[in-house]
């Protein structure tokens, strides 16, 4: 029995067969490009294992984790890509990287040595952190590198992330953030690098360990996942527990004080900390807490939220275009005049998508959700 037949069995994947229909209809990919099915996947795997490897359907999928909800656990396509992937990147196939690579090549040489910037360097000389140890850390993730490398998509991730900041600071919390904060791994591990994934992982829970910090405070889905899930998947007990921003501002939203904002909002589920994680409410809590806002959501909110088109920075093609412009369209058929995500990288996919001649169908804005509570916090 190959390896690829034994995952298979494993994470459940002969049963896309049996629930083919409901799976292709629902799954973002398939709604696009007709070629793609969770099914096509299952029938290559048992078919021809050597040759499903070499092809293009593991990349194809986005490992959105949507199968799994729709199957009640019975498929979990997510992980079984993810551990195909490893197999693929061993045997040299790779996925085809977005933006010339460059998110990619900054991530493998930040799992070694020699790449060490001073990612704390965004922080402002108003907010009040620790550099040393504390009982609180907060992981800014790739902030500092989005905003360097994709000017052009106007990211809003070291905004977000001095929100973040400001908000816990108006709690009271000053949290350690490190100058030696590395990748979490994420991407690397999903594209098959597991190598540079360990070696990542290993400096940055030295690092963590070394700041005496019992609680992760982190606001990127994508390194929630990563250090809640995968860590501890892989080297066990952390020491520490792991939480998003966005579930400790909601249980302390008695401690917080909007200025009211009159909009029609709806808010996009990232797959990471919805079927991730299972963080539905916190978001949207937050989000009500804020006078003059109307929460309206999509046709697939929640559980049944629709992918941002992109994974892992690799394979953004024309498909990931229709999948972005296809959600924003959803996000305006609700009348909402702003689509407000949690996911840095899903706000950037978005925007990428608005310079297209299609976004000129669209009317609505993207904003990310901790950014618009700093903004709008009431000291």
């Amino acid at each position: 029995m190959s390896r690829v037949t034994e995952l298979a069995k494993q994470y459940g994947i002969d049963a896309a067969r049996r629930q083919a229909e409901e799976l292709r209809t629902a799954c973002p990919v398939a709604r696009v490009n007709k070629e793609f099915s969770p099914e096509k996947i299952a029938v290559l795997a048992s078919g021809d294992p050597e040759h499903f490897l070499r092809s293009s359907a593991i990349w194809e999928c986005l490992a959105c984790g949507l199968c799994e909800e729709l199957s009640a656990g019975a498929v979990d396509m997510s992980r079984f890509v993810r551990e195909a992937r490893i197999l693929a990147a061993e045997a040299g196939s790779l996925g085809s990287e977005t933006h010339g690579g460059l998110l990619m090549a900054a991530q493998r040489l930040d799992s070694t040595c020699a790449f060490g910037p001073k990612r704390a360097a965004w922080i402002s000389d108003s907010l009040q952190v620790s550099r040393s140890k504390g009982e609180y850390l907060y992981w800014a993730g790739g902030a500092p590198f989005f905003a360097a490398a994709l000017p052009d998509l106007q990211p809003t991730a070291v905004e977000s992330a001095r929100s973040a900041l400001r908000l816990l600071n108006h709690l009271g919390i000053r949290p350690v953030v490190l100058d030696s904060e590395r990748f979490s791994g994420h991407d690397l591990l999903w594209t098959g690098n597991v190598e540079a994934f360990r070696r990542l992982a290993e400096r940055n829970l030295e690092a963590i360990r070394e700041s005496g910090a019992r609680k992760l405070i982190v606001s990127s889905p994508e390194d929630y996942y990563t250090l809640a899930v995968s860590y501890r998947e892989t080297f066990g007990g952390l020491g520490f527990e792991v939480c998003h921003i966005s579930e400790l501002l909601a249980e302390n939203l008695s401690r917080l004080r909007f200025k009211e904002w009159k909009a029609v909002i709806t808010y996009h589920d990232p797959c990471r900390l919805g079927r991730g994680m299972l963080v539905y409410d916190p978001p949207r809590e937050l989000l009500r807490a804020i006078p003059g806002v109307r929460l309206v959501e999509m046709e697939h909110a929640r559980e049944r939220s629709l992918c941002c088109g992109t994974s892992c920075w690799t394979g953004c093609n024309r498909y990931s275009k229709l999948m972005q412009l296809g959600r924003l369209r959803e996000a305006a058929a609700t009348g909402a005049a702003t689509l407000v995500t949690s996911c840095w990288e899903c706000a950037l996919h978005f925007r990428c998508a608005m310079r297209s001649s299609a976004w000129r169908q669209v009317r609505v804005q993207v904003a990310d959700l901790v950014a618009l509570a700093g903004e709008l916090l009431q000291e």
